[in-house]
């Protein structure tokens, strides 16, 4: 395997392990013996949720090494139980992505991050799952695909099915909002719960809308609000809708 560009973190206890970071910030360790490298943390040195930790600030940036194997990290091995979504560490950097205006982030990336939102309110613990697919008419400069909220439910000797429960169409900054509430509205139309009842959401860039659909006609339920800026506005949505299922058949 080649040797990666990179610099030493430090070594494991025992001294024939050596930590090293590349520039991706990808951590892999040097096998001292015999100069092997591997990627994967070495046999016995795995983390233990017994395990303790010590914080190191001397270095202009945070660290913790754990005390029984010296191996570093750079993420809180313990860290508190998130108060927002923003406190999840992905959530906020992909986030922080679409904030970004060099390079300008991509319509992909948009989505990614409300979908790591989504997961926040509608965790699959609790019978959500999210998908990226069609729903509905597709016109010329429509996104080929949408998030879709599903619910997973099972009656009593019954088949198991997914049925919508959000579904979310997404643009980049600049597009016109009304014709993405119309997209949304075709959508919405398109979903095969029976009562042809769903919820929507409507995201250009870092700002959305919430909406109820009942055969595709739209009820707003919000102003726009922005998912960095209006925490605390997106999550009494967000609760709204999770807490007020509307009826499937």
């Amino acid at each position: 395997m080649a040797t990666p560009r990179r610099f030493e973190i430090g070594t494991l206890l025992g001294d024939r392990w050596k930590q090293w970071e590349n520039f991706a910030g990808q951590h892999f360790y040097e096998d001292l013996n015999n100069g092997a490298i591997q990627y994967s943390i070495p046999a016995g040195y795995e983390d233990s949720p017994q395990d303790t930790w010590t914080l190191d600030t001397s270095k202009g940036w945070q660290e913790w090494r754990n005390d029984r194997t010296h191996r570093i990290r750079r993420s809180n091995p313990n860290p508190p139980p998130p108060r927002t979504y923003l406190d999840v560490e992905v959530t906020k950097w992909l986030l922080q992505v679409c904030e970004k205006k060099n390079p300008e982030p991509r319509l992909y990336q948009y989505r990614i991050a409300l979908m790591r939102i989504l997961s926040y309110f509608f965790p699959s613990k609790e019978g959500f799952s999210l998908a990226q697919e069609p729903r509905g008419e597709i016109r010329h400069n429509d996104s080929e695909v949408d998030i879709v909220v599903l619910k997973c439910l099972s009656p009593p000797g019954g088949t198991p099915h997914a049925w919508d429960y959000c579904l979310v169409t997404t643009k980049r900054p600049g597009e016109s909002w009304a014709q993405v509430v119309d997209q949304l509205s075709r959508r919405c139309g398109g979903t095969d719960n029976s009562l042809k009842q769903v919820y929507g959401i409507v995201q250009v860039g870092l700002e959305v809308q919430f909406f109820r659909a009942e055969f595709g006609v739209l009820t707003a339920l919000s102003e726009r609000v922005h998912l960095v800026n209006d925490v605390a506005r997106v999550t009494t949505l967000f609760e709204y809708l999770k807490h007020r299922p509307l009826a499937l058949i």
